[in-house]
């Protein structure tokens, strides 16, 4: 048998010697730390609920007086419809309800036509609109038990006025900001 050497003097049958491979592996195990900690940020990150944004554009009510009076008259053609008898009491504070959401959903950009007092008790607040969502939660929540209770069960719903509430809903409207 006739074995032929290599120029390194070595029969080339040999296995090479034992690898390092300490630092590939320790620059594995960190880039994988590196990418499950971004994926962990990531999560966090689009994982948190979207804040609500408002259109752009004119905001409060005293930029349009037109707007202002046409939701004047709405009000006002409330009670009129419940002092000739179309209305009843109780479908008098829905209505007025009602259109204090839609103006709040009209002058703030948001739709809140559907909010319940608990909605409005959480919607975000920021310096701009702290006073006017203020107002419109004190608003809809004077208007509830008229709305709702039992008037013979609950003095004060049985002490509101279609007028006294429909005054509520004006005072907001004027004091929109």
């Amino acid at each position: 048998m006739t074995v032929m050497l290599l120029a390194d003097g070595t029969d080339g049958l040999n296995p090479v010697g034992r690898l390092d491979l300490g630092a590939p592996l320790i620059a594995v195990v960190v880039s994988c730390a590196a990418m499950a900690a971004m994926l962990i940020v990531a999560i966090v990150l689009l994982s948190r609920p979207k804040k609500i944004v408002a259109r752009r554009g004119a905001r409060g009510v005293h930029v349009d007086d037109g707007m202002l009076a046409r939701w004047r008259r709405i009000v006002d053609d409330v009670v009129r419809r419940y002092h000739d008898g179309s209305l009843s009491r109780e479908e008098s504070f829905v209505e007025l309800a009602d259109v204090a959401r839609r103006f709040a959903s009209e002058a703030s950009g948001m739709d809140m036509r559907a909010s319940t007092l608990s909605d409005l008790v959480v919607l975000p607040r920021t310096d701009g609109n702290r006073r006017s969502f203020d107002l419109l939660k004190q608003t809809i929540s004077a208007l509830y038990p008229a709305e709702f209770a039992d008037a013979g069960l609950n003095r004060l719903a049985g002490e509101t006025s279609v007028d006294e509430a429909a005054g509520w809903v004006s005072n907001l409207m004027e004091r929109w900001r």
